[in-house]
């Protein structure tokens, strides 16, 4: 119990002093655990040896709470994962999502059987571990950015699905494997694969079938949905206990069952508390167990971070220009994806139960994962993107339908836009479409407008579309923040400018725009 009050207090700490120094909060939350492991306030038996070897009450305290934390973490993070939400999306969510977490994987392997020296399967673990970007801090970014339904930001999210659904793959085979008889193992792995699909699908019918006509049958309030919640996650935990199934297996598939709309949102309304409860507990858990490890191991952990940061943002940028997403996009979705997963470090406690990974292996590839976690909100961010674009050797050039002039531009369409588009068309204005969906950019050239795919808030793009010389430019873009961009490079040219508050409202005016609000328009 007093071990639990020191986490809440470490935990409220770290929250004061994030908000006090404006910053995010998940470092200050892993420094607050750290320093606790030194503060001699913890009794002795508690640090990374001792609670990864399980032989004493502490330890063992804390190595629970930093799994039930995993656990209810996972459990959000399915509820999060709808996969119509990146239904028109797919053959790029495929592609991103294979060729990053294959590649990923390979070259972690490889890395830390050569470069940290571990042995193969413990090399399986570290390289896996790698492959495997943070749900929790992605989406936590996108809805900070409000990014969360743009395209980029669906492709991200299917991504991050795959990765999750990839990942649990990987624990339950490896959780299999065994150093005796290889049929046997074979055996085993095929059986776990087998029981993995079947909860799975079991999570699916509950997802489409069973929970929907309880919500309509019983109509329940939100306590009550809280203990159906609780109530799901702890019966698919159950289910995966009995199966000898990894718990995570159980956890996901759980949340995965009020992942469809529009019980999603009642849902995520009901967790956001609790899931913060235990994002807190995480961390700092995770930085008392860490503690401060030796510098060899800091160092081995640096030259993973470097790897995963370096490599995947160039590679997933790459790939998704490839499949037809706009540069600034591309890379934005490469740096989001650029840390390790939650699930990685699930992976690495697992392997480290059954004797797979030692606690050097599990240390490395925590720090690692607190290394990628810590930067991504500050390498994530819109500004980097933009600081970035200029320098990618293979932008995709831009070419406009002739030399427009005298038109009116409409700058982020969407699917919203089609309607004053059509208004514009039928009143026999010469018109011209900058969006970066490519589902309506079809739309657009298939009623035979004009339209060019790409960045709206690209200067290069805005030149060749004749922002300069248009009569009248409509902006609809999702942020707000490209809108006043593009007001600071036009000076002469009417803008209207699509806003939802009031605050937005008022920058807009300031930058020379005029504010069309929401309710009005």
């Amino acid at each position: 119990m007093n071990f639990f009050a020191l986490l809440l207090l470490a935990a409220s700490c770290a929250y004061v002093l994030s908000r006090w120094l404006k910053l995010p909060s998940l470092p200050v939350l892993i420094a607050s655990g750290m320093a606790l492991n030194l503060s001699g306030l913890l009794p002795a038996d508690v640090g990374p040896g001792a609670a990864t070897t399980g032989g004493d009450d502490h330890a063992n305290a804390a190595m629970r709470m930093l799994e039930f934390g995993l656990l209810f973490l996972v459990f959000a993070s399915g509820v999060e994962l709808a996969p119509r939400r990146f239904s028109s999306h797919t053959r790029t969510v495929g592609w991103v999502a294979a060729i990053q977490f294959s590649a990923s994987a390979l070259i972690g392997i490889a890395t830390s059987h050569w470069l940290v020296g571990l042995p193969w399967l413990e090399s399986c673990y570290l390289g896996f571990g790698l492959a495997a970007s943070s749900t929790l801090v992605v989406l936590r970014q996108l809805r900070v950015r409000k990014a969360m339904f743009e395209p980029f930001g669906r492709v991200l999210t299917g991504v991050l699905l795959l990765q999750d659904v990839a990942l649990i793959a990987v624990i339950v085979v490896l959780s299999r494997v065994s150093s005796g008889n290889t049929h046997t193992g074979l055996g085993n792995i095929s059986l776990g694969l087998g029981e993995t699909v079947l909860l799975g699908a079991a999570a699916w019918v509950a997802q489409r079938h069973i929970i929907p006509a309880l919500i309509r049958r019983m109509k329940p309030d939100e306590e009550s949905l809280l203990l159906w919640l609780v109530a799901t996650l702890f019966c698919f935990l159950g289910i995966a206990q009995v199966l000898r199934l990894p718990l995570i297996v159980g956890a996901f598939a759980g949340g995965f069952v009020f992942s469809a709309f529009p019980l999603s949102g009642l849902v995520r309304g009901q967790i956001s508390s609790l899931t913060d409860f235990f994002l807190a507990l995480f961390f700092v858990a995770l930085g008392v167990l860490v503690g401060v490890p030796a510098a060899a191991h800091w160092w081995s952990a640096v030259q993973l971070s470097l790897i995963v940061i370096v490599f995947t943002p160039p590679l997933v940028t790459a790939i998704a220009e490839w499949r037809g997403m706009n540069t600034r996009a591309s890379i934005e979705t490469g740096l989001l994806l650029a840390q390790t997963s939650e699930f990685s470090l699930l992976l690495g406690l697992s392997g480290l139960a059954i004797g797979h990974v030692s606690i050097a292996g599990f240390e490395i590839l925590a720090l690692t994962t607190i290394i990628t976690m810590t930067l991504t909100p500050f390498i994530g961010r819109e500004n980097v993107a933009r600081f970035l674009l200029p320098f990618h050797p293979l932008r995709r050039k831009i070419h406009a339908p002739g030399s427009p002039e005298g038109h009116i531009l409409v700058l982020g369409c969407g699917k919203a836009g089609m309607w004053t588009v059509k208004h514009l068309r039928k009143a026999s204005e010469n018109i011209l479409v900058v969006d970066d969906d490519a589902i309506v950019c079809s739309e657009l050239a298939r009623l035979g407008i004009n339209v060019l795919r790409g960045d709206a808030a690209d200067e290069h793009l805005l030149e060749r579309a004749g922002a300069g010389k248009a009569k009248l430019i409509i902006c609809s873009m999702r942020r707000v923040g490209d809108a006043i961009k593009v007001l600071q490079s036009l000076k002469n040219v009417p803008v209207l400018v699509r806003v939802f508050e009031e605050s937005e409202a008022r920058a807009v005016e300031k930058a020379g725009g005029i504010p069309i609000e929401t309710a009005a328009a």
